[in-house]
């Protein structure tokens, strides 16, 4: 689900210094959310271009912060739009805010005492 080297590998992130990693992941939670309303969306129009965009974005942003998990379900979407397939449906958005909540729940679990050092799970 979760990459934390890539995640610590921003100056800040495992500390979550000055709140950084907070304020980060707040952004991308409601990036994530605006994301898959886009992907739904650009899906319901039929519209290749718009869904293969969201998805890129989606894929970019959650590979960034080692969210592999929703960077590869956004990766799959991506590459079939590409190819002119509208492959988005209500299970597939159920799946990512799914994965979203799942991977929200394990960023959440960094700031717990009783997990040990973060820098040992992977």
């Amino acid at each position: 689900m979760l990459d934390l080297r890539i995640l610590f590998s921003v100056p800040g992130m495992r500390e979550n210094r000055a709140g950084l990693r907070t304020r980060v992941l707040a952004t991308w939670r409601n990036e994530a959310a605006a994301i898959i309303d886009a992907l739904r969306d650009a899906a319901a129009a039929g519209d290749a271009h718009a869904l293969r965009l969201a998805a890129h974005r989606l894929k970019s942003s959650s590979g960034a912060l080692g969210a592999i998990y929703i960077s590869s379900l956004a990766s799959s979407i991506e590459n079939a739009a590409r190819d002119g397939r509208i492959a988005f449906d209500g299970q597939q958005r159920l799946r990512l805010e799914q994965a979203v909540q799942q991977t929200l729940a394990a960023f959440g679990a960094l700031d717990d005492p009783s997990c040990g050092d973060p820098g040992l799970r992977t």
